[in-house]
């Protein structure tokens, strides 16, 4: 028995774009009613108390004034590094009620390994585990999102493979690099998953990620960058300068970051939209088509945080991994949980290495009928603002 409304299932609910997505869901995007259930999987354990998504009282409210929101179901432990169809299967099986009437699936799960060829391996395997779980426990998918990344266009070449703007029909890579990129052994899983089935998918494609998480995240540079702005007022002062972590290049390349707000906003809108967005397509995103550079947008976080931020203090300035490790028992004294960020020093070689201009196109995604746009310096302060409520950082 078909059950009534859509179902999604939000896989890595706990990520910085996993978390979003949930968060737009139970705050009605697209409008109220659209999804009927909306079903969270971790693997990590989250209280659902400790979740920060907009549940009971926050709850919007449909115009004749009465709560409604889709029924939310949060379930850990799921765990899907080597792992089998079969254990799977039997896995959401066994903790994902309702998994037969499941429509709209978001994957955003993601596995580290240090060697290029082990993480290709792991991550390709965590996703054809799961899509062949999938077809056999739910016959009502209709759509399936994952994401990529702008490694797509080479950015972690020295100097880049392509010019900017960056657009989706660019590609492939130089062979040693393409050889260690998810992106296209995923699409080739997706391609045979979805073959001669009802459903579809697509492929988005965001720079940065600028978003936030309740329990701690990898990669998450404004959760980085906050921990260090707000310790680095704590410690020198209202008003005291603080140079860009980086170079002068980078300081000055243009780009334009993806809130996860609007990544959420678009994955969910590309799965209601299968004829336009579907078929394997790939889609750039970022809040805004307008590029910037970091001399734009590096005085305006500053100032959230009562601080002048200056250019880049070519070799004198501190890495924020190196302040935050000094100082962060300071934070400790005031109540401060913190937010603990995985990876913290590469995060610091974000202002170095990314000396050259990528902004991404928007054209595809707009000519498709996604025109959302957001405010680039309001999406870094929403995210430290949730940083600051949950008491991860000073303020």
């Amino acid at each position: 028995m078909k059950e009534k409304g859509k179902h999604a299932l939000v896989f890595g609910a706990s990520g910085l774009i996993g978390w979003a997505i949930i968060d737009q869901l139970l705050s009605n995007y697209p409008s109220p009613g659209t999804f009927a259930k909306v079903t969270a999987l971790v693997n990590r354990p989250l209280d659902i108390q400790d979740s920060f998504w907009p549940l009971e009282a926050n709850r919007p409210l449909n115009v004749q004034g009465s709560p409604e929101q889709p029924e939310l179901q949060l379930v850990s432990g799921i765990n899907l590094a080597n792992g089998t169809v079969q254990s799977v299967t039997e896995l959401l099986q066994t903790k994902v009620k309702g998994i037969e009437h499941v429509t709209h699936v978001f994957y955003f799960v993601y596995k580290y390994e240090e060697k290029p060829e082990d993480e290709v391996r792991v991550v390709c395997g965590m996703l054809e585990h799961t899509v062949g779980a999938l077809n056999r426990l739910s016959p009502n998918l209709e759509f399936l999102v994952f994401p990529t990344g702008t490694k797509a266009y080479g950015i972690h070449v020295p100097g880049g493979v392509f010019e900017a703007p960056y657009k989706e029909s660019m590609g492939p890579l130089p062979d040693d690099y393409q050889k260690t990129l998810n992106y296209p052994f995923m699409r080739a899983v997706l391609e045979e998953a979805s073959a001669g089935k009802q459903w579809t998918w697509c492929d988005i494609r965001p720079d940065a990620v600028i978003g936030f998480v309740p329990n701690g995240s990898a990669f998450n540079l404004a959760a980085h960058w906050a921990n260090y702005l707000s310790l680095y007022r704590l410690i020198e002062g209202a008003e005291a300068q603080v140079p860009f972590p980086g170079s002068s290049a980078c300081y000055h390349a243009l780009y334009n970051e993806a809130s996860a707000d609007i990544i959420g906003k678009l994955a969910i809108w590309t799965s209601l939209h299968p004829a336009e967005a579907g078929g394997g397509r790939i889609f750039n995103i970022a809040d805004q088509a307008k590029p910037e550079s970091m001399k734009d947008r590096w005085p305006r976080l500053a100032a959230y945080f009562g601080l002048q931020g200056v250019a880049p203090a070519e070799g004198k300035a501190i890495k924020p991994s190196e302040y935050i490790n000094r100082y962060q028992g300071e934070a400790g004294k005031l109540g401060v949980k913190s937010s603990p960020v995985f990876q913290g020093e590469f995060l610091d070689s974000y202002g170095y290495y990314l000396d050259f201009d990528r902004q991404l196109s928007l054209e595809k995604v707009r000519q498709a009928g996604f025109t959302e746009e957001m405010d680039p310096n309001a999406s870094w302060f929403r995210a430290f603002g949730r940083l600051k409520e949950a008491r991860m950082i000073v303020g």
